[in-house]
């Protein structure tokens, strides 16, 4: 038997759990600017994932949505904000009376780069493959599982991480279709075939499968694209033969409306043969790479860094080139695989952003934990919009960037942003978890800095449980060991006492924990100690996962 997370209740991948990248990079946090002003310029467009609501978070700002309007780009079909969920990209246009110190929304504008089938899962590098974009899952990647057989009847297992995910699969003319996802996340590669992943996902959403009736644009993908003989964005080969293309809003040629490197949306709502290497499309439409394309405007962008120039004091972001020229001298440019945040000014051609902030919001040399656990010392930080809380012994720093989610009740799916209980923001953190029955249980992916301090870069919380975990490199001090049938070792500090039944590799087999190997601990807790019985099963065992490798991160992947 091969063993993989889903053994484990609320266990995460390897992917999630390793920070290893070989190139360097600042610490989470760290921010770099030549303004002042540290709310979202009044007329600044904002572009980022959802990290909580009430109304809606996004960069660190709330943004009042009440008469805001939300948009898909690729079907132009308007919604309410209650279908928004954490982790979605959304970019953000201000309205008229929108201030820095009071930012509100006219238009949130939703554009998922890939929907389609999982035709590969590869877990040890944290990718799968989706209408043949290559999709990096990071431990900031949110899962939300809409099937009707985890929200309606719960006859199925809620998937929670890549793990659960499963893939196309072919046998003679015999195709099983993988899991139906939208993925919402950043552009990485800054050429169709330049990178190894194509996207970095914040939200992967798992839904049932819609077959041809689930829109115009069922099945798409968004990327930079390839124009020769045949046109192509990431490994999906195009034909456009069929579909209307569209360029700023009028249609266009086909044949002549998009050229190599612009970024590109295409779909249908007839999915491709799988796995998928070739679309007929019945739409296309240019995409932007950064929300706008006017010269001189503000624009505040997410994503990941896919490539950097010391020399030019650049570096690539969603395909877009960030001019740093104009930072401090003493401010450092952000390392390959580092998650970014800038403020900046667009140029004329809409292909670079004059950048007038920077920050780190995690970066590729750090090191990722993942906790579960009951909260305990929940206190406000001394900065404003931060709190601290403890899972494990272990205190961990909670703030505006940290992704937020009640996944507490049976139901939460049907709640959007207006809803009492979605309200679960940083500004009102700690009187949410303060309400009468709230379960205190969490699963937290938390940043490690050089010091060992802690930063979440999510936070959820889970039905009440008594089952207690951690994930993550093991610990060189103390040496682990094994004394009869009892194993122990530590993950950034926490104690793990395991019964030696309990540990298994990938393959199922009995396994011995070394230091420097990634593992994933269920069991008991008691402060900052676990104990792992003799059974290894969904809430309770070690799953040793080997030694990691540098290539498997990209800033926590």
């Amino acid at each position: 038997m091969r063993l993989t997370s889903k053994h484990l209740l609320w266990a995460l991948p390897a992917s999630v759990v390793l920070g290893l990248s070989a190139c360097g990079g600042g610490g989470g946090g760290s921010s770099a600017s030549n303004s002042a002003s540290s709310g979202a310029s009044a007329g600044a467009t904002s572009s980022g994932a959802i990290t909580a609501f009430g109304s809606v978070f996004v960069n660190g700002h709330e943004f009042v949505t009440s008469h805001a309007t939300v948009v898909d780009d690729d079907t132009g079909t308007t919604s309410a904000s209650s279908a928004l969920e954490v982790g979605e990209v959304v970019d953000v246009k201000p309205a008229s009376n929108s201030t820095d110190q009071n930012p509100v929304a006219s238009e949130l504008h939703i554009h998922p780069l890939a929907r389609g089938y999982v035709d590969n899962a590869d877990n040890s590098a944290g990718t799968i493959t989706v209408m043949g974009q290559t999709v990096q899952l990071t431990s900031a990647t949110t899962f939300s599982d809409h099937r009707a057989c985890a929200t309606q009847s719960s006859s199925c297992t809620a998937i929670t991480g890549q793990a659960g995910l499963s893939a196309t699969s072919v046998n003679g003319s015999t195709v099983t279709k993988g899991n139906y996802v939208t993925v919402h996340g950043y552009l990485f590669s800054g050429s169709s075939s330049g990178g190894a992943a194509n996207i970095v996902a914040t939200l992967l959403s798992i839904s049932d499968d819609p077959g041809n009736a689930g829109g115009n644009a069922a099945f798409k993908a968004e990327g930079v694209i390839t124009v020769g003989t045949t046109s192509s964005i990431g490994g999906l080969t195009l034909d456009l033969s069929s579909a209307t293309c569209r360029v700023n809003g009028q249609s266009s040629s086909c044949a002549s409306a998009y050229s190599s490197g612009q970024v590109v949306s295409v779909f249908s709502n007839i999915a491709p043969s799988l796995p998928a290497s070739t679309f007929s499309a019945s739409g296309a439409r240019l995409a932007a790479r950064v929300t706008v394309d006017t010269s001189g405007s503000t624009a505040e962008l997410e994503g990941g860094v896919s490539s950097v120039s010391s020399a030019n004091k650049t570096f690539v972001l969603r395909g877009l080139t960030v001019d740093a020229s104009s930072l401090p001298s003493t401010t450092g440019l952000p390392a390959v695989g580092d998650i970014v945040r800038v403020t900046g000014t667009v140029s004329s051609d809409g292909l670079s952003v004059v950048v007038s902030k920077l920050t780190v919001l995690h970066a590729a040399a750090s090191s990722t934990v993942a906790l579960q656990g009951d909260l305990s010392n929940i206190t406000a930080g001394s900065d404003a919009n931060t709190y601290t809380v403890s899972v494990l012994g272990q205190t961990i720093t909670v703030n505006a960037s940290t992704h937020l989610a009640d996944r507490s009740t049976f139901g939460w799916w049907n709640h959007g942003p207006d809803s009492t209980l979605m309200r679960f923001n940083i500004g009102d953190f700690q009187t949410y978890l303060a309400q009468t029955g709230m379960s205190q249980h969490a699963v937290i992916n938390a940043q490690s800095d050089g010091s060992g301090k802690l930063t979440a870069l999510s936070l959820t919380i889970v039905p009440a449980s008594n089952v207690s975990g951690v994930a993550g490199i093991v610990d060189s001090a103390p040496t682990p060991s094994v004394s009869g049938t009892t194993a122990t070792f530590s993950v950034h500090g926490i104690a793990v006492t395991s019964d030696t039944a309990a540990i298994k590799n990938r393959h199922g087999n009995s396994a011995t924990v070394a230091a420097g190997e990634i593992v994933e601990a269920l069991g008991t807790a008691s402060g900052s100690n676990l104990t792992v019985g003799s059974t290894f099963d969904r809430t309770h065992g070690v799953l040793d996962l080997g030694t990691p490798q540098a290539h498997h991160d990209r800033g926590g992947f």
